[in-house]
């Protein structure tokens, strides 16, 4: 079994255009004398790599702590796609059997509307990507992110594939529980047997 780690340290990570940098401000230090080491953090809630809950852009949607877990740990299928919009004919002969589909395409490839609706389709339960976001730009982030979420597709962005081979493996993701939160960081795994 081989355990790959797909987490951005969220320090580094790209910064989707308004969101929140990463803070990490050490309160009791060690080496000052403190008995312990302890630190305050602050983060937007889509900082690094990250799960959007389905209240991101649906009104009455689930919080994160209220998402089902099984949606971030199981079987997924990591498939390449071209930089740029990926269309119908794109995912329709890539995903046949699989629950959790993992876009490859180097943070530059994006879901079309009716892409997205085709995975709503063959029932995915969700999608993860190597890019800041689903969507191609920023005026589609609600249409893309909307027709995923009220379907109940879980949606996880900002993952890191590079070295990471196409194909089957176990995916694990689970975000962290933030009370009534639109979304929240992962540690996401895939496991390769």
């Amino acid at each position: 079994m081989k355990l790959i780690d797909i987490t951005r340290t969220s320090q580094d990570a790209p910064i989707y255009e308004g969101d929140a940098e990463m803070t990490v401000v050490k309160v009791c230090d060690m080496s000052k004398g403190a008995p312990y080491n302890s630190s305050v953090i602050s983060a937007g809630s889509h900082i690094g790599t990250h799960a959007d809950a389905f209240s991101h852009f649906i009104k009455d949607g689930l919080s994160i702590d209220k998402m089902p877990l099984d949606l971030f740990y199981g079987t997924a299928e990591v498939v390449s796609f071209k930089a740029g919009i990926i269309k119908l004919s794109d995912v329709k002969d890539k995903i046949e059997n699989t629950e959790r589909l993992i876009v490859q395409g180097k943070g530059k490839a994006f879901l079309s509307k009716d892409a997205a609706r085709y995975l709503v389709s063959k029932k995915i339960k969700l999608v993860a990507t190597d890019a800041l976001s689903v969507a191609p730009a920023y005026n589609q982030e609600r249409e893309i992110h909307t027709v995923l979420l009220n379907a109940g597709i879980a949606v996880i962005e900002n993952i890191i594939l590079d070295g990471v081979k196409q194909g089957r493996y176990t995916l694990i993701a689970f975000p962290i529980k933030i009370k009534g939160c639109d979304g929240a960081p992962v540690r996401a795994a895939l496991i390769k047997e």
